[in-house]
């Protein structure tokens, strides 16, 4: 008897306020200047929300606080609550807006800095954790901002949707327009085509814009990317490749497609000007173009400052001292062929400042 007893003082549960399932009452409105949001009812005067859906809540929250309001009668009654809703209406969309841009802003970031999308909860945190010592008062409304991983990747994908509409109004504005394509290799060691398009338009605006990144499955990833957006090809004028075998090979490659898709179309393959793209160019004659006099003075005396711990310091210092542009000297990788340029311009601006310090090391050694 005892243990039938127990287990069924054991069953009974606390009640909750919560679980009695009260629901808003459309009169509250009316009596009491409360109407309902998410569940949890909201004064239109103050725009305080009360915890429990109850009437003793709501009335008491009236009667000490708003009770003035009972000198309205009449039409000044219902004019005053339906003033309050839209007040309270441009309230939320206001507040709704800028949360919503403050995760598409912080999205954008991370995405730009190449970081993955999980970061968002971690800036989340940071978010918070600095509100709670800044703006205590706050802190609800930066633990309204979403950073999920899930709402990142969905505002990335809709910032990459606006972006392809505005290319694909962009380029209905060409008059002509020409492709650059290039096949790179990320880190998973899959073959990426790169497309670039240039165009001009009635007024000789020229814009340049990465038209689509793509796995290379097959050469016709070009004229999917055209279709994509739009573009015809009765105003393509030219493209530009890296010269590899399957961009300029005479059967089934990249330009033999376009030429064929040209000729299909009733046009003349022989107004297409392919090209070996630029950029390429430059890295052939860099390679052929040693520069043996001039690289090898300035990379032997950029290793003797940043080589050896004590002159790179010291070299800092100078910098420091001399209010100089920059606060280093930068190195040249052989493989990224485009770093040489910045090692010699970087070495040019801070000449007289490797000149004197060269000459005090030196000096010193002797």
């Amino acid at each position: 008897m005892r243990r039938t007893c127990h287990c069924i003082v054991a069953t009974v549960k606390k009640r909750k306020v919560d679980a009695e399932c009260r629901v808003f009452q459309e009169k509250w409105t009316n009596d009491f200047f409360f109407v309902e949001v998410k569940g949890k009812p909201v004064c239109l005067v103050c725009g305080e929300a009360l915890a429990v859906m109850k009437k003793a809540n709501v009335e008491r929250h009236y009667s000490s606080k708003h009770a003035k309001l009972d000198e309205l009668r009449g039409q000044m009654h219902l004019d005053k609550i339906n003033a309050l809703r839209r007040s309270l209406g441009a309230q939320h969309a206001a507040f709704t807006e800028n949360v919503t841009r403050a995760s598409f802003v912080v999205s954008e970031l991370i995405a730009t800095k190449l970081k993955p999308h999980a970061e968002g909860e971690f800036v989340k945190e940071c978010l918070v954790a600095a509100a709670e010592l800044l703006t205590p008062d706050k802190v609800k409304l930066f633990q309204s901002v979403s950073l999920s991983r899930r709402t990142v990747s969905d505002r990335i994908t809709d910032m990459a949707q606006v972006i392809e509409k505005t290319l694909k109004n962009t380029a209905r504005d060409f008059e002509y327009f020409s492709l650059a394509c290039d096949e790179t290799t990320d880190i998973t060691n899959t073959a990426q085509l790169a497309i670039f398009v240039r165009g001009i338009t009635t007024e000789f605006e020229m814009k340049e814009e990465l038209l689509s990144l793509q796995a290379m499955h097959g050469i016709t990833k070009v004229i999917m990317a055209m279709n994509n957006f739009e573009l015809p090809f009765e105003k393509l004028s030219g493209i530009a490749t890296d010269g590899a075998p399957a961009m300029v090979g005479a059967q089934k490659e990249l330009t033999a497609l376009v030429k064929k898709e040209m000729s299909r179309l009733s046009l003349d393959p022989r107004d297409l000007v392919v090209c070996h793209c630029i950029i390429h160019q430059e890295s052939l004659c860099a390679h052929s173009l040693k520069l043996t006099n001039v690289m090898k003075t300035v990379v032997s005396t950029i290793n003797v400052i940043k080589s050896r711990g004590l002159n790179n310091c010291q070299f800092k210092e100078l910098l420091s001292e001399l209010e100089s542009e920059y606060g280093d000297l930068v190195y040249h990788c052989e493989v990224r062929w485009l770093s040489r340029e910045n090692m010699l311009a970087r070495f040019y601006t801070l000449r007289e400042e490797v000149r004197r310090f060269m000459e005090e090391t030196c000096h010193g050694a002797q």
